[in-house]
């Protein structure tokens, strides 16, 4: 039996088009999706020459249930706008609206939710409060890996309250101004320039609506 571990499993997902024409609308003449991963693929061979294989992989379960992980009650869960409307099941158009649909992903057993809601700044909402924050940007050269470091300022000013709202929105409004996923550094953040405000006007409306 050859046993395989893979950490870091994918879902390759891959389209068939006739031919690859710069500039013109590709339409696919076919899809497909199998599980990835080196130790998943050597797997996937062994089995189809016939020999006995287990392939050992985390599992999240089916795409797009990233609410099943509620159950485990964790302290912190990051959405983005169409994310969080998609956990409630019902569309996003104002401050008030996001915020009652992160207290009922609390009642269903966040300790806090951060939402990112775009150029409209983020949300917190936790046992402190609601509160709401934005950031300036001059211009957006890539938003590739914004949202990691915009939680990464959350987590290094402590993972609470508006202090760590604050932290948050200075990091994603320097990592959206750095080239490719270029992560901020210290000289890099405008913490002056962030504007942090608690029970913002539930009727201010959002740029872009969230839908489901």
């Amino acid at each position: 039996m050859i046993l395989t571990v893979t950490p870091n499993p994918s879902l390759d997902r891959t389209y068939e088009v006739p031919s690859l024409d710069r500039g013109a609308v590709l339409r696919a003449t076919g899809d497909r999706v199998d599980p990835g991963g080196k130790g998943v693929n050597v797997s996937r061979a062994v089995a189809a020459a016939g020999v006995f294989t287990t392939a050992v992989l985390p599992l999240g379960g089916a795409s797009g249930t990233l609410t099943a992980a509620l159950q485990a009650r964790p302290d912190l869960i990051k959405p983005n706008a169409a994310e969080l409307a998609q956990a409630v099941g019902r569309p996003l158009a104002t401050l008030g609206e996001v915020a009652r649909a992160a207290q009922e992903l609390r009642s269903r057993g966040a300790g806090a939710v951060l939402a990112s809601l775009g150029a409209d700044g983020q949300l917190l909402v936790s046992a402190e409060g609601t509160f709401h924050g934005t950031a300036p940007v001059a211009a957006v050269r890539s938003d590739v890996g914004a949202g990691d470091a915009s939680l990464a300022g959350f987590l290094i000013a402590g993972g609470t309250g508006p202090g760590a709202l604050a932290s948050a929105l200075a990091h994603g409004a320097a990592a959206v101004q750095l080239p490719g996923s270029a992560m901020p550094v210290p000289a890099d953040l405008r913490p002056e320039a962030v504007r942090v405000t608690e029970n913002p006007p539930p009727d201010l409306r959002l740029s872009t609506p969230a839908t489901p």
